[in-house]
């Protein structure tokens, strides 16, 4: 595509970093074009930028040319999801890249499209036992997020969600699928568990329609809780005399 081809083009890019398995995802006028998952798990900062340099060279367009950004903010790993965030200000700066901020629990629900299932739930790790989850159920062929997310042990979920028939999802029952189970509650296939950048792009797209964009200033991660980091530093400054 040359230069000329597109100047009356939206031409978006889209990212998906707050998980373990990274993908970069591109596209112009609402239509997905090309994604891309990165090679192995946590390779973010190892290949986000020159999968990203590779999608504009064999698009034939430049970062400048990049309308707007849709990037996943959460929740999340807050390594990841600071990486997307960051990129997004750049592109902002640079590019003027208008940016539209995607719930990642959103965004993995759609990896669900098999509509055989009316419940579904996310599960993301947040360490120490906890987890953050949100809940869906399918309305009007639709995922309708009825339980925003939250964070709770796999034994609240249970104690709330136990008797009813639902599907999990996400990366959180990498190691943890075992506490989650009941007679009622099946555990996906794990190639549903990534949130995907092709995913992101679809709901930027309706969020960008709906001039749903995020002012890169106040731009912040969707963070349930504070990185540990500052929490073990709170802890330590607390218990001093």
């Amino acid at each position: 595509m040359n230069n000329s081809a597109i100047i009356n083009q939206i031409l978006a890019l889209s990212l998906e970093t707050t998980g373990r398995i990274g993908s970069v995802a591109i596209g112009s006028n609402g239509k997905l074009s090309d994604a891309k998952t990165l090679s192995a798990p946590l390779r973010h900062n190892a290949e986000l930028f020159d999968t990203i340099n590779k999608f504009f060279k064999n698009n034939g367009w430049t970062v400048n040319q990049t309308k707007q950004i849709y990037i996943s903010v959460g929740p999340g790993s807050f390594t990841g999801i600071r990486i997307s965030v960051t990129f997004a200000k750049m592109m902002a700066l640079a590019a003027e890249s208008k940016i539209v901020a995607v719930n990642t629990s959103n965004a993995m629900a759609m990896n669900v499209e098999d509509g055989k299932r009316n419940k579904i739930a996310t599960i993301i790790d947040a360490k120490r036992g906890l987890f953050f989850i949100a809940v869906f159920e399918r309305k009007n062929n639709l995922w309708e997020k009825i339980l925003p997310d939250c964070m709770m042990t796999a034994e609240q979920f249970k104690e709330k969600f136990g008797d009813e028939q639902i599907s999990l999802l996400g990366e959180g029952l990498l190691y943890y699928s075992k506490n989650f189970e009941t007679a009622n509650i099946k555990i996906l296939d794990k190639e549903l568990w990534s949130p995907r950048a092709s995913n992101v792009f679809k709901l930027g797209v309706q969020m960008a329609a709906e001039g749903k964009f995020s002012d890169p200033v106040s731009l912040v991660p969707f963070y349930l809780r504070r990185p540990e980091a500052e929490e073990n530093l709170e802890k330590k400054t607390n218990s001093e005399p």
